[in-house]
């Protein structure tokens, strides 16, 4: 069933001169200042360590960043923006590659009842990522926290321009962006896009704040009952189920190449209206609304904990919280999100 109306790496790092290193450093340290509100604060010594000694004679120091999207330290801050690559999930567009080399990934409702990928990618560059399909209005509540920019297809005239307006930057096939290309299958569902090459004419408007709130390294893990397998329920027409293999949550029913291992499975259960439009077929357009609040449940590793969440508004950091409204900080690790809607939404575990 089509779902919509689609037409249709690690680079190596040049070298600076000290004056340019020297505001990269600055640079990578107050994006590292404003992460690590959540897992602590830069230290005196840090600062003064990263103010230049002497122009045209500072020593290339390693300043330590923190992922936004994984809360994984890194030895510096990537060279290139979070870009959100819209993926089909449908059975038409198989196999999906590259998916188990996002940072996180939100899955969310179309219309029709079926989902699609919002894969976020920050610390790798994949050369093959797809099969890419058409930008939603929800994915404004996606890449707005971390500055993304949305990699689709194509989209609805008017989705575009809400996302434009919201600042957000697109890279479409239809319009010639660089690194979108078709393979072999037939379209709508045969464009893929090389990161790399995409990245070449991106201007790196780099994430501001963390995702989720992250666990410091080596923190407890939160306690709840033990958990193997889940089912999430999309609609009637969609059901994505997991599976705990001791190590990550995985799909066992996905059509990935390579699946996605997920140290946190998150469910979040938010608003959803009519977007405004429908698809050819007729079916209307839904938009879930990511930002607000509602319930939650997460499954960190083999332990299921129900939850709420909040986000103030499309640009805020998600804050989860316990039954008994303690902050629930999320180990570091990948995170896949289930983002359905508050009238269908479901989930089983056991």
């Amino acid at each position: 069933m089509a779902s919509t109306s689609d037409t249709g790496a690690p680079v190596e790092r040049p070298h600076h001169p000290s004056g340019m290193l020297d505001a990269m450093k600055l640079r990578m340290l107050s994006l590292t200042c404003a992460l690590l509100l959540t897992v602590g604060a830069c230290s005196d010594e840090e600062k003064k360590e990263a103010a230049p000694k002497e122009p045209g004679r500072t020593t290339a120091a390693q300043v330590t960043a923190i992922n936004p999207l994984t809360g994984a330290t890194l030895e510096q801050a990537p060279k290139n923006p979070v870009f959100v690559v819209k993926i089909d999930n449908t059975p038409a567009s198989a196999p999906q590659t590259a998916v188990d080399r996002a940072d996180l990934v939100v899955e969310q409702t179309v219309e029709g009842g079926i989902t699609r990928l919002a894969a976020l990618y920050y610390s790798r560059l994949p050369k093959d990522v797809g099969h890419v399909r058409s930008m939603r209005a929800t994915d404004i509540g996606i890449a707005k926290p971390v500055r993304g920019q949305i990699v689709a297809s194509g989209g609805a005239g008017r989705t575009i321009k809400r996302i434009k307006d919201a600042g957000l930057k697109i890279h479409s096939q239809d319009a010639g962006s660089k690194g979108l290309s078709r393979d072999d299958g037939y379209a709508p569902y045969n464009v893929v896009v090389d990161l790399a090459t995409l990245n070449q004419d991106a201007k790196n408007a780099g994430p501001d704040r963390p995702y989720f709130q992250w666990a410091a390294a080596g923190a407890a893990a939160p306690k709840g009952p033990a958990v193997t397998s889940a089912s999430v329920t999309f609609s009637r027409s969609h059901t994505t189920n997991w599976k705990f293999d001791g190590k990550a949550w995985k799909r066992t029913n996905g059509t990935s190449a390579r699946e996605f291992g997920a140290r946190n499975l998150v469910v979040l259960w938010a608003d959803e209206k009519d977007a405004g439009y429908t698809d050819p077929a007729g079916n209307p357009v839904p938009e879930t609304v990511f930002a607000g609040k509602g319930k939650a449940v997460v499954m960190v590793g083999g332990t299921r904990v129900n939850a709420t969440w909040s986000k103030a508004n499309n640009a805020s950091t998600v804050v989860l919280r316990t039954a008994d409204g303690q902050v629930l900080k999320l180990p570091r690790g990948k995170t896949w999100i289930e983002l359905v809607n508050k009238g269908q939404g479901a989930v089983s575990a056991k």
